[in-house]
């Protein structure tokens, strides 16, 4: 069981260190789209924002780095408990999105004009913000999940359309994931440039109830 304890922590920090990868590369499309609006001012403090994502981002892929050689260390040396190995499935279920998950974090209701892109961008930045899990409406959004185009100013959700106005909740440290979407430069504030028309509500949620993939509604 030892070994697997630790198997199963490795896994656990490889997902974590590819969605970390994945995300700094596609975050920044919301705000490639987003310059040609900003004044110069606003430029200013979108570069200080980018540029501490990033340091963030790159401490975070060292740290996870460091955490896969103790991982692969403790397979090795056949150290764990079940107990631990327990809570590591739970971990891995949870990030994977296979199971569901309860508490709190903060949700975002977007009423207006949103495409498959905006809902992409969003989910990564919530990921980088530390959302322990994400849904769109009623589906759960995994580390998989991908976002299409569909009829009627609508996108769809790794198949399944999702009609306006759209609630994203993300479970994780309601504080910190509020600041991050809310702050001056932040994501918010560059959707609010490109959809001008499209109303925002971020608000913190001291209980939320997502589903698994598996049960999440069609």
């Amino acid at each position: 069981m030892s070994t697997n304890s630790g198997a199963i922590w490795a896994a656990i920090i490889a997902l974590f260190l590819g969605v970390a990868v994945v995300t700094q590369f596609r975050s920044q499309d919301v705000y490639s789209r987003s310059l040609n609006l900003e004044t110069p001012s606003s430029l200013t403090t979108l570069i200080a924002n980018l540029s501490e994502t990033n340091n963030e981002l790159r401490n975070e892929i060292s740290d996870l780095r460091r955490d896969v050689a103790d991982a692969q260390d403790s397979v090795s040396s056949g150290r764990g408990s079940l107990t631990e190995g327990e809570r590591q499935v739970l971990q891995l279920r949870v990030f994977s999105a296979q199971g569901a998950v309860s508490g709190p974090g903060i949700s975002i209701k977007v009423d207006g004009a949103f495409d498959e892109r905006a809902v992409s961008d969003l989910v990564n930045e919530l990921r980088n913000a530390g959302a322990e899990a994400i849904s769109i409406n009623d589906v759960r959004v995994g580390p998989r999940s991908y976002f299409t185009a569909a009829a009627d100013h609508a996108f769809a959700v790794d198949g399944h359309p999702q009609r306006g106005p759209w609630m994203v909740r993300a479970v994780g440290a309601p504080d910190v994931v509020y600041v991050a979407m809310t702050r001056t430069g932040g994501i918010i504030g560059q959707f609010e440039l490109i959809y001008r028309s499209t109303r925002f509500a971020v608000s913190k949620e001291t209980a939320l109830d997502l589903p698994a993939v598996a049960s999440a509604s069609r």
